[in-house]
């Protein structure tokens, strides 16, 4: 039995996926740059952080107060979060 032959021209598999996603990609490092050197962004992206730190603080001291183990611990947010 002889081997089916393929008709699937590689070079158009190639580019269709490829070149798309590495396009995608630089294009998104670039944007992510200019937004992690941005000192708005820097600035809101601490108090955020810090309102995160404090709201961490009070749920730990209320758990405490009703006699459990305070373990609340939150994530903290960078550029890279917001930048798709």
């Amino acid at each position: 039995m002889a081997k089916k032959k393929s008709y699937m021209n590689y070079s158009n598999l190639i580019h269709e996926g490829f070149f798309d996603k590495l396009k995608k990609f630089i294009k998104n490092k670039k944007v992510l740059k200019k937004v992690q050197n941005d000192p708005k962004v820097k600035q809101s992206l601490n108090n955020l952080n810090t309102s995160q730190e404090n709201l961490e603080n009070h749920l730990n001291k209320l758990l405490k107060k009703a006699g459990l183990e305070p373990d609340v611990k939150l994530n903290r947010f960078t550029a890279k979060d917001f930048v798709k």
